[in-house]
């Protein structure tokens, strides 16, 4: 699904205190699955709520998709391989990728870091998932646009001055690119390598996890059909986590900020993934002038939303399964 414009009501609403949180007074069993999750001086409090599924209710452990906060994920990803000496940003993704290359103006040229902050100018703006019954593509079915992909091919575009424009596509060259030079799947490295280092050991890029996980819903609560609709574009938004799940990816973003010890990431990768490049955006992260962290993601059935404060350490995250619920939390919470 197509991003959303994540602005400053909504930032003000999710880093709104834990105790106003409310999706009105509605029953149990007509409630929509939420997840809150916050991280004040060190201490991690957590809030749940309404259904999972129409007979489980949520609770702490339940996974939802989290669409494009993936992306923030990917990037940690992409950084570790920086980190150990594997890749290099500022390289061509091209000199990396073995299976399949990327055209265009600028496909030669193109750099990871210019992927991973959304100016390489690459196409497909975002991904819509697929049925229970209909074919998965493989990841380059995906990026050639080809049956039985139902998204058009990844491509670059020529962009001026490095225009920032919003591209799923360009992220999942970097899941092939992972899966290149990693000889592993991208679901496996994530796993390994950002995490269960970070203390989140039940999210995964699986595309049906094994773990209890939310069914989804539009906006005006028709479910999805079978649940969810499933996403082999993992690193674009494929991830299921909880809220406190994505509170540890932005600790470890964090962490690494401060150079605290046995961090994710040095420190210099870590600055230069919070630096905007465009409108904003960093490696895999969106920054205000105000010095906020987060990225925000809409699957069908399903909105999440997370965010840091670089100065105070103070993170906020929401996850609810149904189209719109988040925004609702926002009219609800903050004044008029």
């Amino acid at each position: 699904m197509n991003r959303r414009t994540f602005n400053a009501t909504s930032l003000a609403a999710i880093l709104t205190p834990l105790p106003g949180f409310s999706f009105g007074q509605q029953s149990t069993q007509n409630m929509t699955g939420y997840q809150i999750a916050e991280i004040s001086n060190g201490r991690l409090t957590t809030q749940h709520g309404g259904m999972a599924t129409e007979q489980v209710a949520v609770d702490d452990g339940t996974l939802f998709q989290v669409a494009s906060c993936s992306k923030t994920v990917n990037a940690l990803a992409i950084l570790t391989l920086v980190r150990d000496g594997h890749v290099d940003l500022d390289q061509p993704a091209n000199r990396y990728l073995k299976r399949w290359k990327l055209s265009g103006p600028r496909g030669t040229t193109a750099t990871i870091a210019d992927l991973l902050s959304h100016t390489a100018g690459t196409t497909v703006h975002g991904f819509s998932g697929y049925g229970p019954d209909e074919n998965l593509p493989s990841v380059l079915d995906i990026l050639a646009g080809r049956h039985p992909a139902n998204s058009g091919a990844v491509q670059t575009h020529r962009r001026l001055f490095r225009k920032f424009r919003y591209s799923g596509g360009g992220t999942m060259v970097l899941q092939a690119l992972i899966e290149d030079v990693t000889g592993t799947s991208f679901a496996g490295y994530t796993e390994a390598q950002v995490l269960n280092p970070i203390g989140a050991p039940h999210a995964t890029f699986m595309i049906k996890p094994t773990a209890p996980f939310a069914h989804g819903s539009y906006e005006d609560g028709q479910p999805l059909l079978g649940g969810f609709r499933r996403h082999p574009e993992s690193a674009a938004a494929g991830l299921w986590a909880t809220a406190a799940d994505l509170a540890r990816v932005l600790q470890a973003v964090l962490y690494a900020v401060r150079g605290t010890p046995n961090a994710i990431l040095p420190v210099e990768l870590a600055q230069r993934m919070v630096t905007p490049v465009s409108l904003g955006s960093g490696l895999g992260i969106f920054v205000t002038p105000e010095r906020t962290i987060s990225h925000e993601g809409r699957n069908y059935g399903f909105d999440s939303v997370m965010a840091a404060e670089l100065d105070t350490g103070r993170i906020r995250v929401a996850v609810t399964n149904r189209n719109g619920a988040i925004e609702s939390y926002a009219r609800k919470v903050v004044p008029d």
